[in-house]
């Protein structure tokens, strides 16, 4: 009991000492844990989402927030459809792409959703 007690006690100092020693290695394994987790989280990405990304990525130069706003919309196929019907169809707003690039966006989804569709 007394050992698991001191396990505890070095466990949680570890956590909470903010010396440089033990704040950066702290920092970068948790980080990579967190890298790890939501990397695996990413596997339920839709073909056809996955397809569109990838695409768009080699077809327009991306600045970060555009790519964050591209990782979050276009998770699934379902979202890209959602995504399609929203700006492509519907023409909303879309405060990240407009224009000539939100008309390469649009053609680069419709592609995908199309060969998603033709397997």
């Amino acid at each position: 009991m007394k050992k698991f007690l001191f396990l505890v006690i070095v466990v949680l100092a570890l956590f909470t000492i903010d010396h440089p020693m033990i704040k950066e290695p702290r920092e970068k394994l948790l980080g990579e844990g967190v890298g790890i987790l939501s990397s695996a989280s990413n596997v339920n990405r839709g073909p056809a989402a996955n397809m569109a990304k990838n695409r768009i990525k080699s077809a327009l130069s991306l600045s970060e927030s555009e790519l964050e706003y591209l990782e979050e919309t276009m998770q699934t196929d379902e979202q890209l459809q959602l995504f399609h019907t929203r700006y492509c169809r519907s023409k909303d707003l879309n405060l990240y792409f407009y224009e000539d690039r939100l008309n390469t966006v649009c053609k680069i989804a419709a592609e995908s959703l199309a060969e998603r569709r033709g397997k």
